[in-house]
């Protein structure tokens, strides 16, 4: 990608995208602040328990240095000596052990959270790449790492110093210690300096925590033309999605138009609008509208119905109310029924040679509202 794209890049990612990255086991890390967390929590745990674990230490220690006379020609005492002596170095250290481990695992997802991916095993040979690694050591990023190295080993360097030279006095008052007490300081001086270290350490690598998080969401950013394309793959290309709308139309117009000669009756505008209704004569159920249509297809309904003989009834306000408030497949309305029973009526003493007699619905037929031309008027 060259370097304009990058500069192209300038607005956030998508959830798509962060979401896609993810599941590549990309997610923000801080190494340094994993490293921090391990050992402030390591050096507390000595801290917290210093006196039983330099007590326990000691107890070790002579143990280990003891060794009677008549143990010296026994074979098996010596193996036996050291299973003991590991047990109880397993039964100090445990605990410390699982705390670094539980503060390892909190620390690698205190930020980008818990993440299950197999892509970042997967063998890639632009990993092996010695020119992107050289540009990586080269860059920005490598500059930034760079300058947090050497503020770490400054500001530590310093702070040691610092305990170093308040710790002068009472290194040389442990000459006159005995050995046991001498020890048992030391051990304490050497753990609290380490607990000061760590957190100073700790304090250190929280700027990364920022920095790591920026670099994260920077490196994703997109341009407009990458938001567009995404959206084209999760909505789909609107010229395909069109088409596809198209054909749906037209095969519901053909749905329709096979429908149009099942019908009883088709009330007409008689040009501009065409509605094709179905009565089940076995009483259950209202009229329904089977197809419906303005100008050309209006046209085509009423020469489906001519053809086969499905009877056209003019009724102008009745075919403009259907087409504007009933859906295909659907009833008509209770409101409709008045003037529906009439056209229906008409079309009985239609095929019985007597139609003259029956009145067709009229603009009184059709509740106020109902008639769009009404509505317009």
């Amino acid at each position: 990608m060259s370097e304009q794209d990058d500069q192209e890049r300038d607005l956030p990612a998508t959830e798509q995208k962060i979401r896609k990255s993810r599941e590549e086991g990309n997610v923000p890390r801080s190494r340094d602040l994993a490293g921090g967390v391990v050992l402030i929590t390591g050096v507390a745990l000595l801290f917290m328990t210093g006196d039983t674990f330099i007590t326990k230490t000691q107890e070790l220690l002579q143990n280990s240095l003891i060794l009677e006379r008549q143990h010296a020609f026994d074979s098996k005492y010596m193996g036996l000596q050291w299973v003991a002596l590991l047990q109880e170095s397993l039964f100090l250290l445990v605990p410390l052990f699982f705390g670094v481990y539980a503060a390892a695992i909190l620390a690698n997802v205190m930020i980008g959270g818990i993440n299950w991916s197999t892509k970042p095993l997967e063998p890639k040979l632009s990993k092996l790449n010695p020119i992107k690694g050289l540009k990586n050591i080269f860059s920005v990023h490598g500059l930034v790492e760079l300058t947090k190295a050497i503020l770490k080993t400054v500001v530590l360097g310093l702070t040691g110093y610092l305990l170093l030279m308040q710790d002068l006095e009472k290194f040389s008052a442990l000459a006159a210690m005995p050995l046991n007490h001498g020890m048992s300081s030391v051990a304490k001086i050497v753990i609290f300096d380490a607990f000061i270290l760590a957190f100073v350490y700790f304090l250190v690598v929280l700027v990364d925590v920022p920095y790591q998080l920026w670099k994260y969401y920077k490196e994703l950013r997109m341009n407009l033309e990458e938001i567009k394309r995404e959206s084209k793959e999760t909505e789909g290309d609107p010229h395909l999605k069109g088409r596809i709308r198209s054909l749906q139309r037209e095969a519901a117009r053909k749905r329709m138009m096979a429908s149009v000669p099942t019908a009883d009756v088709v009330v007409t505008n008689p040009t501009h609008y065409s509605v094709a209704l179905q009565y089940q004569h076995n009483g259950q159920g209202a009229p329904k509208v089977l197809a419906k249509g303005t100008g050309l297809i209006a046209l085509r309904i009423r020469e489906l119905a001519t053809t086969h003989r499905v009877p056209l009834v003019e009724a102008p306000p009745l075919a403009r109310a259907l087409y504007a408030h009933v859906e295909l497949e659907q009833e008509i309305p209770a409101s409709l029924y008045t003037a529906v029973a009439k056209v229906l009526a008409y079309v009985y003493a239609l095929s019985q040679g007597n139609s003259r007699f029956v009145e067709l619905p009229t603009e009184k037929d059709i509740p106020p509202g109902l008639d769009p031309l009404q509505q317009r008027t």
